[in-house]
C-alpha cells in the first residue's frame, strides 16, 4: 500500500473499497456525454470516525492534543474520544489565549507513518461532520514543504450548534509562513485547531476524511461538442470570455470544475482568454496531436481547453494557458462589503503580526501617514522629519469582526502610555495614533480612550483624520510571516 516516497491516493482507495470505508454515489457513466448524470462517483475516504474500530480505517489515526504552551503560551485544552448524542466522537475544549504570543489549541493527526507522505491528487478537500459552540475554527494541513514547527496550511469553517458535514476544497487552504500554495501530493498531518483569538474552544467531530466532489456532466450544444470533445477551436476573437475581466472564477463549461481564478487572467491579444496560471491541480496537459503542441484538458471530466504555451514572456510566470471561451463558464465572486482601518503602535512589523490574526481581517499592509512628504521611503521616515508614523491598514468584514474589536486589540497589544516612542523604538514616528475614516470610528476610538482613563491609564494616544497612506517597501510587509519570527516590542494583554 505504499510507495518508497509515501501513499498513493489510488491505493488507498482500493484499500477504503475492500474494508468498506469508501462511500460512491451515483449511476454508472452511459457512453453519452449529453446525458444528466454523474461523470465521476462521489468518493469519501475517512481519516477517522472516532469509532473504537480505528483498525478498520485505512488510516491509523493517533490523535494527540497540542496547545501552544509547547512554545511558551498559556492556551489550556482538552481532548477526549466520548460518545455523544448516541456517536462516538472526538471532543475538543479548552481556552485558547494570546498571552506569550500564544493562541491555539489542537488536536493533530499524522496522515502517514514517519518519514513518508500521503497523495492526496485524487481528492478534492476535506470533509467532517462537526458540532460546537458557534465559533470559528480551523483545519491546518501539513505538508513535505512545511519545514518548520509554525509552518502550516489553514482554512477555516463555522462549527454551528447542530450537526452539518462541512467541505473544504484545498484551494480555500492558505499557506502561514510559507510562500508555496498548498501542495497535497505530500500531506503529512491533518489538525482541528481552535486559533487566533481568545475565546472558549467547544467542539465534536464525528467523521473526518477527503472527499471527490460528484459532477454531472452537461448536456452540450453542436458547437460545444466540436471543441470540448472532438478538440477543435473557435474563432479567434470571437469567444464572450476573450475580453472579460469580471472577478471570479472560470470553470469546465461541460462538468463544472473550477479551473482558472480571473487574478490569473491577462490581455495577450492572440485571441483566446489567456492564463498564466491554473487553479493548482484542476487542468491537464498531455502532448497533443500534432505532436507539437501540448494541450489542456479539464483533469476531472477530460474535456478539451485548449494549449499551453510557455517562454513568451508576457507575464512573471512565463505561461500562457489559451483556452476556448466555450470551453468555459464564469462564476462571479461574492461582493463582500468591507471597511478600512488604520492603526499606529510603534514598529509597523508588530501591529501587523496582531491585527492580521484578527477572524475577519481580509488584508493588512504596512506603510506611512500622518506626514508632510510624499511617497516617503523607510529612511526618510527613519530620520523623525517627515512627520509620518509607522502605521498598519487593515480592510475587513464588518460582518465577522467590529472596528471597536479592532481597536482594543490595537490598544491590548502595544503601550499606549508611552509617547514617541515603543519599547526600544524612539522617535515620533513610533508613536501611538488611530487615524479614524468617519465620526463613527471616531467616537469608537474615543470612547475606548475613556475607557482605559477611568481604568487609570495615562493615555498617550492620538486620534486624528485618516489622510494618505504610503504603502511600506515590499520588505516590510508580512515581515514576522516570511521571517517565521515574533515580536520584540509588541505582546498581547488582556486590558477590556
Amino acid at each position: 500500500m505504499s510507495t518508497k516516497n509515501g501513499f498513493v491516493a489510488k491505493e488507498l482507495v482500493a484499500v477504503a473499497l475492500a474494508v468498506g470505508t469508501i462511500v460512491h454515489g451515483g449511476v454508472k457513466k452511459k457512453s453519452s456525454v449529453n446525458q444528466q448524470e454523474p461523470a465521476v462517483p462521489t468518493e469519501t475516504v475517512l481519516i477517522d470516525d472516532f469509532s473504537s474500530k480505528a483498525s478498520n480505517l485505512p488510516f491509523r489515526p493517533e490523535w494527540t492534543l497540542i496547545t501552544d504552551q509547547v512554545m511558551g503560551g498559556v492556551s489550556t485544552g482538552s481532548m477526549e474520544k466520548v460518545q455523544h448524542q448516541d456517536r462516538a466522537v472526538l471532543h475538543m475544549a479548552g481556552n485558547v489565549s494570546l498571552e506569550n504570543n500564544g493562541g491555539f489549541v489542537q488536536a493533530r493527526t499524522n496522515l502517514a507513518p514517519r518519514g513518508k507522505t500521503f497523495d492526496a491528487r485524487n481528492f478534492e478537500g476535506i470533509f467532517l461532520h462537526t458540532k460546537g459552540n458557534d465559533e470559528q475554527y480551523a483545519v491546518h494541513l501539513k505538508t513535505a514543504d512545511t519545514k518548520l514547527p509554525w509552518q502550516y496550511y489553514q482554512a477555516l469553517f463555522q462549527a454551528g450548534p447542530s450537526w452539518q458535514e462541512i467541505k473544504i476544497g484545498f484551494g480555500r487552504f492558505k499557506g502561514y509562513s510559507l510562500t508555496k500554495p498548498l501542495g497535497v501530493k505530500a500531506l503529512k498531518s491533518i489538525a482541528i485547531v481552535a486559533i487566533k483569538k481568545e475565546f472558549e474552544a467547544d467542539i465534536y467531530v464525528d467523521k473526518i476524511g477527503f472527499y471527490k466532489e460528484q459532477r454531472m456532466y452537461k448536456k452540450l450544444t453542436p458547437a460545444e461538442e466540436r471543441v470540448i470533445i472532438h478538440k477543435g477551436t473557435e474563432r479567434p476573437f470571437s469567444g464572450k470570455f476573450n475580453d472579460h475581466y469580471e472577478a471570479g472564477t472560470y470553470t469546465c463549461k461541460q462538468c463544472g470544475a473550477e479551473l482558472f481564478d480571473s487574478s490569473s487572467k491577462f490581455k495577450s491579444q492572440c485571441g483566446w482568454p489567456s492564463f498564466d496560471d491554473q487553479i493548482r491541480g484542476t487542468v491537464k496537459l498531455q502532448p497533443d496531436a500534432d505532436g507539437v503542441r501540448t494541450e489542456i484538458l479539464c483533469a476531472a471530466c477530460g474535456g478539451h481547453l485548449g494549449h499551453v504555451f510557455t517562454g513568451e514572456g508576457y507575464t512573471p510566470k512565463n505561461t500562457r494557458y489559451c483556452v476556448n471561451s466555450i470551453s468555459l463558464d464564469f462564476d462571479p465572486a461574492k461582493v463582500v462589503r468591507t471597511e478600512t482601518a488604520i492603526f499606529a503602535s510603534g514598529c509597523f512589523w508588530g501591529t501587523q503580526y496582531y491585527l492580521q490574526r484578527a477572524p475577519g481581517v481580509i488584508s493588512t499592509k504596512v506603510g506611512y501617514t500622518g506626514g508632510h512628504v510624499d511617497n516617503p521611503t523607510y529612511k526618510q521616515v527613519c530620520t523623525d522629519r517627515t512627520g509620518h508614523a509607522e502605521a498598519v491598514e487593515v480592510v475587513y468584514d464588518p460582518s465577522k469582526i467590529t472596528y471597536e474589536q479592532l481597536a482594543k486589540l490595537f490598544f491590548e497589544t502595544h503601550d499606549f502610555t508611552q509617547l514617541n516612542r515603543q519599547g526600544p523604538d524612539v522617535g515620533s514616528q513610533y508613536r501611538s495614533a488611530i487615524f479614524v475614516f468617519n465620526e463613527q470610528q471616531k467616537k469608537i476610538a474615543a470612547k475606548l480612550m475613556e475607557v482605559l482613563k477611568q481604568k487609570g491609564y495615562d493615555v498617550k494616544t492620538t486620534i486624528g483624520p485618516a489622510g494618505r497612506f504610503w504603502p511600506g517597501e515590499e520588505y516590510h510587509q508580512d515581515y514576522y510571516e516570511k521571517t517565521g519570527k515574533t515580536p520584540y516590542c509588541h505582546i498581547y494583554r488582556k486590558i477590556f
